[in-house]
């Protein structure tokens, strides 16, 4: 089966592309390892140019090259590299980071309203390609209800940041785009978001499923989303077709989720959260088949299973989000 690599968002017109199908970046790691985190492809080299253009030109010549005995591409972009700037690539590239890491970490970190010359800055890391700086611009648009947020946060998501896709989601639901944000939650639970994997679940999000505009398009994405890896979009497919009357292939479609309902990380990144999601899970797709097969209807059971188990809201992370910002 070929694989898809990305999906797309629509929002007032603009389209935002978002990767897929592989664990996001810095999901265990210390959080001081994640904000050194910087797209070595976007940096801005002193010519002018990003650093994946100049190394896909520098290569393109290579490649061009007739006589390439004992040269390779490497040291051919080394060459180059050090002609044009006195440094060989990689040297280049550590120097360009830490340059924009030296700037860019304090800010993220700083514990005051950033000035209008250290926004600037800010917005100069993410230019750049620093993942953190575009998480952060990307949430503080979401804060004033600015489209511009799903630019930067989909760039951060498209690098490998845990929680940029979540937010898209949560700005997304807040606009009434609720086929998008439940396609950005998906995404978000399925690349390795622990708080997305536990809003999926939430009964708001049942809601919002059958608030969405055309109910046709929404099941060709989760059937879509289904055929690759997705494990969440298989649990709302279930859903929706026991909502819909369906009673027979919701609970098929149920009883397969329950037995993989969530993908598999790496056997190193198994811990003792991700048991007990998949125990918390299991038990409330498994109570909530049990209570339909004892005649209970379904959408009465499914408020009562979701009332019961207490999953993550949009308005309860934003709630967190505030609490800690106050804080520091």
């Amino acid at each position: 089966m070929k694989a898809h690599k990305t999906t797309s968002v629509s929002h007032n017109g603009i389209i935002y592309d978002l990767s897929l199908g592989r664990w996001l970046g810095h999901r265990h790691s210390d959080l001081s390892e994640a904000l050194l985190e910087i797209a070595t492809e976007e940096i801005c080299l002193p010519n002018g140019q990003t650093a994946g253009t100049y190394k896909a030109e520098k290569r393109n010549e290579y490649s061009t090259q007739r006589d390439r005995q004992n040269l390779s591409a490497k040291k051919h972009l080394d060459s180059c590299s050090m002609r044009d700037f006195g440094f060989e690539w990689d040297e280049l590239v550590s120097n360009l980071k830490q340059v924009i890491n030296e700037t860019c970490i304090p800010l993220l970190t700083a514990r005051h309203r950033l000035s209008v010359a250290e926004q600037h800055a800010m917005l100069l890391a993410a230019s750049n390609g620093h993942v953190g700086a575009m998480y952060w611009i990307g949430t503080g648009l979401r804060g004033i209800q600015d489209d511009n947020c799903l630019l930067w946060l989909s760039k951060a998501h498209n690098q490998g940041h845990v929680g940029a896709c979540y937010e898209m989601a949560a700005f997304l639901a807040s606009t009434g785009n609720h086929t998008e944000a439940l396609r950005c939650l998906i995404v978000s639970a399925d690349g390795g978001c622990d708080i997305a994997f536990m809003s999926i679940f939430d009964f708001d999000v049942l809601l919002n499923m059958l608030k969405t505009r055309d109910i046709i398009l929404f099941e060709a994405m989760l059937d879509d989303f289904a055929a690759i890896h997705s494990s969440s979009a298989r649990y709302l497919k279930g859903m929706l077709l026991l909502l819909q009357g369906r009673r027979g292939e919701g609970i098929a479609a149920l009883e397969a989720f329950s037995r993989a309902p969530k993908r598999q990380p790496p056997k190193d990144e198994i811990d003792v959260v991700h048991s007990n999601q998949i125990k918390t899970i299991s038990d409330f797709v498994d109570g909530l088949l049990k209570d339909i097969a004892m005649g209970v209807q379904p959408l009465n059971a499914i408020s009562a299973r979701c009332m019961r188990t207490v999953f993550v809201k949009f308005e309860h992370y934003d709630e967190l989000a505030a609490t800690f910002m106050n804080l520091t």
